[in-house]
């Protein structure tokens, strides 16, 4: 039986090794905790084992470790503009040996399913070539780390200065870019590459809902509220809000 308690110890003992004050660090640090908590209770709706609840409950408290160390050296959390955070936990946990500062016992098989799942979590797709468990796992992870993606979002828009240096009047100014309308309108997870202003970036966000796995994820999403209230946002430029609207007919489809 898996030592929850020594895992989460553990981990406090690793984040301890950060800054608290660096911007990111709490914020982190909160989000895995939330996160472990989601995969645990996605892994019992579905009726997983009790290991592989245990095993999922470790994979969210886990699947960031890399942001601690991304935000210690770059103070940012933008992959593109620093580091790929998933393989810098890949390889921090398992070529580094890490992971047995969690679970000290080596067992090949639930190794490697938390090894894939970490690397993939952040990709824009699960490669074909993750199968069985391993992709069961990954895209658990993923589910669940969107799920606290609408919470951080929604937190934003109460603060939007301190996180796009803008007032949100000046955020519904802006208009969605062609390339991220088109990848909207066709239900997809818009390419990090395309966006090109704040409104892309929040757009992008709501298109994470196009990417769920399992149907107790989107019962959670429901039941948060947090999406809700970043679907109620309405830019004020005319053009945009038409854009919006598109966008959110076609996600009143799927949720």
């Amino acid at each position: 039986m898996m030592d929850k308690q020594a895992v989460s110890a553990a981990f406090d003992r690793y984040v301890s090794l950060f800054d608290p004050d660096t911007p990111g660090i709490l914020s982190k640090q909160r989000h895995s905790r939330i996160v472990c908590g989601l995969c645990g209770q996605l892994a019992q709706a579905l009726g997983w084992s009790r290991a592989d609840q245990d095993l999922a409950w470790v994979l969210g408290l886990l699947h960031d470790i890399g942001r601690f160390e991304q935000a210690r050296r770059f103070h940012t959390f933008i992959d593109y503009k620093s580091m790929d955070h998933a393989r810098y936990g890949v390889w921090y946990l398992f070529e580094q040996g890490h992971i047995r500062d969690f679970l000290p016992e080596p067992e090949p098989e639930r190794d490697k399913i938390l090894e894939l799942a970490i690397l993939w979590h952040n990709a824009y797709a699960v490669p074909g070539g993750v199968t069985g468990r391993a992709r069961d796992f990954a895209l658990l992870i993923r589910d669940a780390d969107k799920i606290d993606l609408f919470r951080v979002y929604a937190g934003y828009l109460d603060h939007p200065e301190q996180v796009w240096q803008m007032s949100l009047k000046d955020l519904g100014r802006q208009e969605i870019s062609p390339k991220v309308l088109a990848e909207a309108l066709e239900k997809k997870l818009v390419h990090t590459e395309v966006k090109k202003n704040a409104l892309d970036f929040f757009t992008g966000c709501l298109c994470q809902i196009f990417d769920f796995t399992y149907a107790p994820s989107l019962a959670l999403v429901r039941q948060q509220g947090y999406y809700q209230k970043l679907l109620d946002f309405q830019p004020g430029n005319p053009q945009s809000a038409r854009q919006l609207d598109r966008v959110k007919e076609k996600i009143h489809e799927v949720i």
